[in-house]
């Protein structure tokens, strides 16, 4: 008998960029931002839960859809802060631990992933015009093909 093997590529229809953002600021903030620079729409959408080895971690999604262009943009955590409380008599009762939505780039702040059907769209200004914001530090390109969690980025 014959073995199929599906790939998660097998179902992605539609081609996405991605744009790593290091910043400080809050995720609102960076949305007001971003909606003045880019002349984007972002709005809060819902905030994304994960589980993973038994700890839950929320991750908040702004998203935008540019009708005229069929384009959506999605602005999202990448970074989750989980509080974890130890029942055992130890030196460390209570402590955070960060939950990430894509752990490959565990430094990069937010992630600005653009999904669209044309190749119309000019990622690179998009990225210089989002890298000379005051309150971003730095923001680049992430290239797809080196993230193994690419189920997380489904939304």
């Amino acid at each position: 008998m014959a073995v199929f093997k599906l790939q998660l590529e097998d179902f992605s229809t539609t081609e996405y960029e991605l744009i790593a953002i290091h910043t400080t600021i809050e995720v609102t903030k960076l949305a007001f931002l971003l909606n003045r620079n880019l002349s984007t729409k972002f709005h809060f959408f819902d905030s994304i839960d994960k589980t993973e080895k038994k700890m839950k971690g929320s991750f908040d999604r702004f998203i935008y859809f540019d009708s005229d262009n069929e384009t959506s943009w999605n602005l999202i955590e990448n970074k989750s802060i989980i509080k974890v409380e130890n029942n055992t008599n130890s030196l460390f009762e209570n402590y955070e631990q960060y939950m990430f939505m894509v752990p490959e780039y565990k430094k990069v702040d937010f992630i600005l992933k653009v999904d669209t059907e044309d190749s119309f769209l000019k990622i690179d200004e998009i990225n210089q015009t989002i890298s000379k914001i005051d309150s971003i530090s730095m923001s680049y390109r992430l290239d797809k093909n080196k993230i193994k969690t690419k189920s997380n980025l489904i939304f």
